[in-house]
């Protein structure tokens, strides 16, 4: 065999293998458990090794069992964090690129999501933000789904504000915003009252709040996303054909830094448009501040 044509077949080894790992964890329903350690530049000796767990874009839908959202809530749970975020998308809602059982809001959807999440609970609460695909399903939807969440489980909405959060006597804000495509997205509103002096972490469905944080003016540590699914589909050599995000890959998933500034976005747990993610696990995350 010519050695170009031993390549040839050797990348198409590769690439097939590479697409049947990822086919194969997709069908598996396996969820990936994610530790990050975050080093924060002054952070107070009390809030040394604390715990934040993420989950986000749940998509729940027709084509996202039930079994797949318990599991990651699990995974979470098993890590005992001392906070539990949630960044949005916890149902798919209705677009031009979706019709029927998928892009419909159904009520039994959203009941699936919360109760297969019903198991969340963390010292400091269970705190959350909306994301694209939630507003996209109509403020009536969003008011039941916010409703619903909060009776359930009680999770503590963060629309464009923020809470000051105790942890052996030392203080830091956590802040959310509403979706960054949405009108009502404001995160001067939301550091309205919190001091910059402590630390602060800011929950935002789409990484791309970035742009508009001023490091003089609103002064974030950390950024927790989702919204990109890292990808879903990511080709072998090839990449991700789609990023929803005006900084294309930047963002796509993982931690990123911008100066003093660090943002984490999870790949998230459900999918969008087919029952499909490749080379790209549905991810649980675990954040431990050092």
């Amino acid at each position: 065999m010519k050695r170009r044509d031993f390549l040839k077949y050797s990348f198409r080894g590769i690439v097939a293998a590479t697409v049947g790992m990822g086919i194969y964890n997709t069908t598996s329903g396996q969820v990936e458990l994610v530790r990050v350690p975050v080093k924060i530049r002054n952070l107070p000796p009390a809030l040394q090794g604390l715990k934040i767990g993420l989950l986000t874009d749940f998509h729940s839908s027709a084509i996202v069992p039930n079994k797949l959202i318990s599991a990651a809530g699990q995974l979470i749970m098993s890590e005992k964090p001392d906070l539990i975020v949630m960044t949005g998308d916890y149902i798919t809602g209705s677009t031009k690129f979706l019709s029927g059982s998928i892009g419909e809001f159904k009520k039994e959807h959203l009941i699936g999501c919360v109760n297969a999440l019903s198991q969340l609970k963390a010292p400091l609460g269970v705190y959350g933000v909306l994301g694209n695909h939630d507003f996209w399903s109509g403020p009536e939807v969003v008011k039941v789904l916010c409703e619903t969440f909060s009776k359930q489980i009680g999770l503590v909405w963060l629309r464009n504000c923020g809470v000051e959060l105790n942890r052996d006597g030392t203080s830091f804000c956590l802040l959310g915003v509403d979706d960054y495509w949405e009108p009502s997205c404001s995160l001067v509103t939301a550091c309205k009252g919190m001091s910059t002096e402590k630390i602060r972490i800011l929950l935002s469905h789409n990484p791309d709040i970035n742009d508009e944080i001023s490091p003089a003016r609103e002064r974030i540590d950390l950024v927790l996303s989702g919204h990109t699914h890292g990808g879903q589909i990511v080709v072998p050599f090839l990449g991700q054909p789609v990023m929803p995000s005006k900084f294309g890959q930047k963002y796509r998933a993982g931690l990123v830094r911008d100066g003093d500034r660090q943002t984490y976005v999870s790949r998230g747990v459900g999918y969008l448009l087919a029952p499909v993610r490749l080379n790209c696990l549905p991810e649980a995350t675990v954040l431990t501040l050092t």
